[in-house]
């Protein structure tokens, strides 16, 4: 592939990224009147990890379109596979993980995109609650911020459950909080380091989501 089908290709992606993210920040700005609060608490530059409470498939989608910033979402392997939906994914900035070997292919593959000062978007728990109660925060987040240098910003999203609730679309509110900063030494941090950090971080997002839920 020559170089000027590389530009044009991506030309078209980064055009077809822009026109469906702002089809979507206008459905949640205007259908769902959202509510949002602490963008200045996002660092313009440099690598990050936003941290959030996961209850709805609509949470990454909301993330992206909220963030003053694209955010960079693990995906399972498997939707690279699928012809359209792998278009979109690759669309949206994703990249893939191969679940048989979460651990290690995922930690790799995030710090990579982190080195390269980028943006990417974890949900602690590790999956979605569906119950929508928080639940244990897992050790991934904090091994990789520290590992890769980066901040963690906590974000609390709250009604993400219901945007579509009862046959009408319900507002939704998202608060970013203020980015953590890890003192570790070359990302050399304990099991008990790395959990009590983690509680830590979960406790904050629970925070965040009660600021958010006080916004609506």
């Amino acid at each position: 592939m020559s170089e000027l089908t590389q530009h044009r290709e991506f030309v078209a992606s980064s055009f077809m990224y822009r026109f469906i993210r702002g089809m979507l920040i206008f459905f949640f700005a205007r259908i769902c009147r959202w509510r949002l609060q602490g963008l200045e608490n996002v660092p313009k530059d440099g690598p990050i990890i936003m941290a959030f409470n996961h209850a709805s498939n609509w949470d990454p989608m909301i993330l992206v379109c909220a963030s003053p910033r694209k955010v960079h979402f693990m995906a399972k392997k498997e939707l690279f596979e699928v012809p359209f939906v792998s278009y979109i994914v690759n669309l949206a900035g994703s990249y893939p993980v191969d679940r048989s070997k979460m651990g290690r292919q995922a930690l790799k593959m995030s710090i990579d995109i982190l080195n390269q000062g980028k943006v990417i978007g974890i949900f602690p728990e590790g999956t979605r609650s569906k119950t929508g109660e928080m639940g244990e925060a897992k050790a991934g987040t904090v091994m990789i911020a520290a590992k890769a240098g980066a901040p963690i910003v906590p974000v609390g999203l709250y009604n993400s459950q219901n945007v579509f609730s009862g046959g009408w679309f319900r507002p939704v509110s998202v608060c970013f909080g203020s980015p953590i900063y890890l003192n570790s030494d070359g990302g050399k941090l304990t099991s008990k380091d790395m959990h009590e950090l983690s509680e830590q971080l979960m406790t904050t997002i629970a925070a965040l989501v009660q600021d958010a839920k006080k916004m609506l």
